[in-house]
């Protein structure tokens, strides 16, 4: 009994047939529903990078107030006029920065968003430790905001890495959010140190804490450009391979 060959013909006025291309379907509709983070991420990352920036730049006049104070404590009978100046280009250093962590956080929010949605149609089964509601409240709510927003993000992470993928480690996740951690905490002690002490030697070393809180924010922010590189690229990587998943041999569509 021969093979019967089931390739759709089309049938042409003058007799002749020819065999029917293939009708590819369109990704399943959730993934059609994805949007990459991309670009986000790029205008995040060089936001972030802008706060490191001014990071290093604050650390350096902190530095020099330091040293200013700590002249004075060396040097009793000099005018305390001697750190006026320098202390003022301070001010605007650390104005710049906060200005800078403004503008970077607004973004960085609206990609945290984007990965969100996204995790919830790469892998709809995964589950997820706080709600969506939470993707944006979680970093502004005292306490939770402790934890919350890197359960959101380890659980996008997941979501979105393909399993037994080394490639898909979560080490820069945790490292990211230690340092932030750690950067929240230098960041106010030094602020209290600062707006609590009154003499020279007390001032040099508030200053010199909040030479070291920049350095430690300098750290965080690198870490969270690698996460933003990383987490994107997991995305858009996992996204590529399920749409070829999905995608049948071919859908064929005889025609009259």
């Amino acid at each position: 009994m021969g093979t019967t060959d089931w390739t759709p013909l089309i049938m042409h006025s003058d007799g002749t047939t020819t065999a029917q291309p293939p009708q590819w379907q369109g990704p399943p509709p959730a993934l059609a529903a994805y949007r990459s983070p991309r670009g986000l991420a790029v205008a995040a990352s060089i936001l972030v990078g802008v706060v490191a920036l001014a990071d290093l730049l604050d650390a350096a006049m902190a530095f020099v107030v330091r040293g200013d104070y700590q002249q004075l404590v060396d040097e009793p009978e000099l005018s305390g006029d001697l750190v006026v100046n320098s202390a003022v280009v301070w001010a605007g250093t650390s104005g710049l920065t906060v200005l800078a962590l403004v503008a970077a956080g607004v973004v960085f929010a609206c990609w945290f968003v984007r990965i969100r949605k996204n995790a919830e149609l790469l892998a709809p089964q995964a589950p997820h430790s706080r709600s969506a509601g939470w993707v944006v409240w979680g970093w502004i709510v005292p306490v939770v905001s402790f934890w919350f927003p890197f359960q959101i993000a380890r659980d996008c992470w997941r979501a979105s890495a393909p399993k037994g993928d080394p490639w898909g480690s979560e080490l820069v996740l945790r490292l990211w959010w230690a340092a932030w951690l750690l950067s929240l905490a230098a960041g106010q002690a030094a602020q209290q140190l600062v707006g609590a002490e009154e003499t020279p030697e007390a001032y040099a070393t508030a200053f010199g804490a909040v030479a070291v809180a920049d350095l430690v924010d300098v750290v965080a922010a690198v870490l969270a450009i690698l996460v933003l590189r990383r987490l994107t690229a997991l995305q858009d990587a996992t996204a590529v391979r399920a749409a070829a998943e999905s995608r049948p041999a071919a859908a064929w569509q005889w025609q009259a």
